[in-house]
């Protein structure tokens, strides 16, 4: 039933709980997983132009590193549960591009950071977001508050 499955991660602790439940599914089912992080342009987040942050390079480049450092991570699971990966490192929307990427998978899984109220409306959530717009069915994986 579900051969390919989607595991986008942000590094968070939500996410590397996702991971760990993503792989074990794929895992018991004999699927494959595409381990995924989305490095979301700056300029979005701040509404302003690189050209008036003088450290843009660093930030970005920062940014490119803590995407590799939470494949890596999801990567070593991965290999200690002998579960084949593709790691992908992607630029843009995340919300947009976990639900382009899901077409091409039987089942995409996720965390969620659990946010309400003021935080969620300013914040956002790309989880809500896949939920609404995804082509394939969507995972979600809530810690628990102790683990938070």
């Amino acid at each position: 039933m579900y051969k390919r499955i989607l595991i986008p991660t942000d590094g968070s602790a939500p996410s590397e709980a996702a991971v760990k439940a993503g792989l074990e599914l794929a895992k018991s089912l004999g699927a494959e997983a595409t381990l995924l992080y989305v490095m979301e342009p700056v300029m979005a987040r701040l509404l302003i132009g690189p050209e008036t942050i003088p450290y843009y390079p660093d930030l970005t480049r920062d940014l490119e590193v803590a995407g590799k450092q939470a494949l890596e991570r999801a990567e070593g699971f991965a290999e200690y549960l002998g579960v084949p990966v593709q790691s992908k490192l992607k630029e843009g929307s995340a919300a947009q591009v976990i639900v382009e990427e899901a077409a091409e998978h039987d089942l995409v899984v996720m965390g969620t950071h659990g946010r309400t109220g003021l935080d969620r409306l300013l914040l956002g959530s790309v989880t809500q977001k896949v939920l609404q717009r995804s082509p394939k069915p969507v995972l979600v994986v809530r810690m628990s508050e102790s683990h938070q």
